[in-house]
């Protein structure tokens, strides 16, 4: 196993790439995938090979794999089946590290496109090489400054990495995460995995010093037992969230035109893989924002959570999602509802969720999530609230009223009082948080977007969080977290 994962760390962080065929013609693959190694900016070298041509992107090219000078550390194909034979045998000669396959028209079509599968990769484990596909979208390190996808997507350097069978599902995850500005480490699309199995894939991250969070994308492992132990021993060292595709008749008839993976029991498999510590989540926006905050939030103690809110019908809609996911909403300490009926009006909600019916002001919104945060009662805690101040910030802008000579006073308050409000209702969600190692969910869907203004995104993200868009995918989120804490608190118990 430690030859294996030099060689997979060496395929990771390389110092030469070869793409075969690439390309000078902007549509095709062989284009992008060069393109984005040197858009990306890669610092080792490249090497285009191509029958045709000199040079490429102003790189020289090469005829063949065998005619690089050196060795090479990665090679990438993106040749059609046809011409498959000469690429194989060329990387079995020149003994890369790691093969990525992008084409596709193989296992995923039919019975003689899985024989041709297995053939080669039965010639490059001979080799000792490892390989990710066929039928895949590439692969990234950004650690490393390699881009060899064909997606033009540049990740700034974080915590998390994405192991998918499907190129734009992981497209998806990291595409949203590079706007919201959240940071990665690792893109791995092993398409049809013929090659190197997605169990020893997941081992490398589980090892790997540069990934702190593992995100699965999955249709089905070739060998399922293998797959589920290397998912117990990695959830016990790092989270791993799993977002499983052809789960009923016709996803799984999708899945075996897609990837050709064996759906197998999906149930057994789900119930399997929960058993062994992963957080599964069943859509696209949940596998996003679970492994966000595994990556930003600390860990909660247990699931006793607080629900702050500016207006009411956002903590029964939290407190709905809270109770249906197990979560529990304890009443408010004595002490707690004391000091908080002291700084509140009389409309507010004496109760879990605080609802503050709009009462109380920016003051009564922060130090209301700083009175129950800093309670013991209390494992997490979700703040609806921030953002509202951007619809004032936008009619101070606009509105004919406002612009009116004799408001001008009015407005410039408006426009000052607004842009602050959200910074310091962010800070104090942030400083609370990291004070006290207890997570604090932020949700408002006037601020879950960055854009002109919102200060209070701003600030959460400079420490890798993010505003949930809704009080339901706040609670989803917490809800990961919690499972994530009983799993590892069952473990020292074991």
């Amino acid at each position: 196993m430690g030859d294996k994962m030099a060689g997979l760390r060496r395929m990771f962080y390389p110092e030469s790439v070869a793409v075969i065929g690439a390309s000078a013609n902007p549509q095709k693959w062989g284009f992008g995938i060069l393109h984005n190694l040197i858009q990306g900016g890669f610092a080792g070298r490249i090497y285009p090979i191509n029958l045709n041509r000199e040079e490429i992107l102003g790189v020289r090219c090469y005829k063949s794999l065998t005619e690089v000078p050196g060795p090479v550390d990665l090679v990438v194909v993106v040749v059609p089946p046809e011409n498959l034979e000469q690429a194989i045998a060329d990387c079995v000669k020149k003994k890369p590290a790691g093969v990525v396959m992008i084409t596709a028209g193989m296992g995923e079509v039919d019975e003689a496109g899985k024989r041709k599968e297995s053939e080669i990769a039965s010639r490059l484990r001979a080799a000792g090489i490892e390989g990710l596909g066929p039928n895949c979208q590439g692969m990234m390190c950004v650690q490393s400054r390699l881009y060899a996808q064909y997606v033009w997507l540049y990740g700034k350097p974080g915590r998390i990495s994405l192991l998918a069978q499907s190129g734009n599902v992981g497209s998806s995850i990291l595409g949203r995460g590079i706007w919201h500005g959240i940071g990665f480490s690792k893109f791995i699309n092993y398409g049809n995995e013929a090659f190197t199995p997605v169990h020893e894939l997941l081992d490398f991250l589980t090892e790997d010093p540069d990934t702190g969070v593992i995100a699965i994308y999955i249709e089905g492992p070739r060998d399922g037992r293998a797959f589920l132990k290397s998912l117990s021993w990695a959830a016990a060292r790092k989270p791993v969230v799993i977002l499983k595709g052809g789960v009923n008749e016709a996803g799984t008839r999708a899945v075996s035109s897609h990837t050709g993976a064996m759906a197998g029991s999906n149930q057994v498999f789900l119930a399997a893989a929960r058993q062994a510590g992963a957080v599964v989540v069943s859509d696209l926006d949940d596998f996003y924002y679970a492994v966000v905050s595994f990556a930003g939030q600390p860990l909660p103690k247990g699931n006793k959570i607080g629900i702050v809110t500016w207006g009411g019908g956002w903590g029964v809609l939290a407190a709905d999602e809270c109770g249906r996911l197990g979560l529990e909403l304890p009443p408010l300490p004595e002490q707690l509802a004391r000091e908080l009926g002291e700084m509140l009006s009389y409309r507010w909600s004496r109760n879990n969720p605080v609802d503050l019916a709009t009462s109380g002001g920016n003051r009564g919104l922060i130090k209301s999530l700083e009175f129950v945060a800093r309670n013991p009662a209390f494992d997490g805690v979700i703040h609806i609230g921030i953002g509202m101040h951007l619809g004032a910030l936008k009619m101070a802008e606009e509105s004919f009223y406002m612009k009116q000579p004799e408001q001008e006073g009015l407005r410039k308050l408006w426009l000052e009082g607004s842009k602050k409000a959200d910074e310091i209702i962010a800070r104090k969600a942030l400083e609370i948080s990291v004070e006290l190692n207890k997570p604090v969910l932020v949700a408002s869907d006037m601020a879950a977007s960055p854009g002109p203004g919102n200060i209070g995104w701003e600030v959460l993200n400079e420490s890798g969080r993010l505003i949930y868009p809704t009080p339901n995918v706040a609670a989803r989120a917490m809800s990961c977290l919690v499972r994530y804490r009983a799993f590892l608190d069952r473990g020292k118990t074991d």
